[in-house]
C-alpha cells in the first residue's frame, strides 16, 4: 500500500513538472517581442509603419515570478555567461525582460523531470529499475543542456530568415533613396513594403526607424539593429554606413554594392552546400544501397557455391 501511494505521489510531481516545463517554454515563445512593441507605443508610431505593436503578456510575468526560485537553480555563476544567454535570447527574438528568468527555470524544470521520470518507473516496477542512479544523471544532464539547443536551433533560423530578406530590402532601399527619400525614410518606407514577405526584418527595420525617431544617432541605431540580430551582414551594413556619414559618399551606390555582394554570399554558401551533397550522400549510400547491391549481385552466386559445397559433401 505504501508502494501504491508513493507511485501516486511520483507520478502527479512527474506530471505536474512536465506541464510546467511545456507552459514555461510556450510563454517564452509567446513573449519574444513586448519590449519591442512597448518602445513603439511609446513613440507612436507613423501609420505608414506596419502594425507591429503586442501587449505585454500578463501570463509570462506571472509565470516568472512563480518560477523564480528554480530560474536562481540554473542561474551561472559567471556574469559574462549570464550576458552572453541573455544576447543569444536577444538574437533570437526574445526580448522580454523575463526571457531570461523564464529560459533558466525551463532548464531547472526540464532537469528535474527526468530524474521524476526514473523515480516513477522505480516506484511502479516491482524490482528497482537497474542503474536507476545514472539514468537519473544522464536525464538531468539531457534535460538541462535541451533547451539551449532548442534556443540555438531559434537563434539560427531567425538569423537565415532575416539574412534571406536583406538583399530585397536593400533594392528597394536603393530605389527609395534614388527617388529622392532621405534614408531614415527609406527604412520607414521599406519596412512597411516588406512586412508580408519578410515580417521578421520589417519588425527590425521598423524597430530601427523609431530609435532615430526617438534622437538616436543613425550610425548607432544601425549598429544597435546588428547588435540585436546577431547578423554579419547588417554588422556590414552598419560599418559600410558609417563610413558613408563621415566621408559624405553616395548612400544609394554603397547599398547597392552591399546588396550585390549579399547576393554573391548567398550563391557562394548554395554552391558550398551543393558541393558538400555529394559527400554527404556517401555515407546512406554505402550503408543503405550497397549491401542490397551486393545481395543481387553476389546472392545467386552464393548460392551456386552453397549447393555445390553441400552436394560434394554428400557424396
Amino acid at each position: 500500500m505504501k508502494l501504491d501511494w508513493m507511485a501516486l505521489l511520483v507520478t502527479a510531481g512527474f506530471l505536474a513538472a512536465l506541464a510546467a516545463a511545456i507552459a514555461t517554454l510556450v510563454s517564452v515563445a509567446g513573449s519574444s517581442r513586448g519590449a519591442a512593441r512597448r518602445l513603439q507605443r511609446r513613440l507612436a508610431p507613423s501609420p505608414d509603419l506596419p502594425d507591429l505593436v503586442q501587449r505585454e503578456d500578463p501570463v509570462a510575468q506571472m509565470v516568472a515570478r512563480g518560477l523564480a526560485p528554480l530560474a536562481k537553480l540554473a542561474t551561472p555563476t559567471s556574469e559574462g555567461e549570464i550576458s552572453t544567454l541573455r544576447n543569444r535570447l536577444v538574437h533570437a527574438g526574445f526580448r522580454s525582460p523575463y526571457a531570461l528568468q523564464i529560459f533558466l527555470a525551463a532548464k531547472a524544470l526540464l532537469a528535474l523531470v527526468g530524474p521524476a521520470a526514473v523515480l516513477w518507473l522505480s516506484a511502479v516496477r516491482p524490482e528497482p529499475l537497474r542503474m536507476g542512479a545514472a539514468w537519473a544523471v544522464a536525464l538531468a544532464g539531457v534535460g538541462f543542456f535541451l533547451p539551449n539547443l532548442w534556443l540555438g536551433g531559434k537563434l539560427k533560423d531567425r538569423q537565415k530568415v532575416i539574412e534571406r530578406g536583406l538583399p530585397d530590402a536593400l533594392d528597394l532601399m536603393v530605389t527609395c533613396v534614388e527617388a529622392g527619400l532621405g534614408l531614415d525614410a527609406a527604412v520607414q518606407r521599406v519596412a512597411a513594403e516588406i512586412v508580408l514577405a519578410h515580417r521578421v526584418l520589417a519588425e527590425e527595420l521598423g524597430l530601427t526607424f523609431l530609435e532615430v525617431k526617438a534622437g538616436v544617432k543613425r550610425t548607432d541605431a544601425f549598429r544597435r539593429l546588428a547588435e540585436r540580430t546577431g547578423v554579419q551582414e547588417l554588422k556590414t551594413l552598419a560599418a559600410t554606413l558609417n563610413q558613408t556619414d563621415m566621408f559624405g559618399t553616395s548612400v544609394s551606390k554603397a547599398l547597392r554594392v552591399q546588396a550585390e555582394g549579399m547576393r554573391v554570399r548567398r550563391t557562394q554558401r548554395a554552391e558550398e552546400r551543393a558541393a558538400v551533397l555529394s559527400v554527404k550522400m556517401t555515407i546512406p549510400l554505402v550503408v543503405c544501397f550497397l549491401p542490397a547491391l551486393l545481395a543481387v549481385i553476389l546472392g545467386p552466386a552464393w548460392v551456386n557455391i552453397v549447393t555445390q559445397f553441400m552436394g560434394h559433401v554428400r557424396q
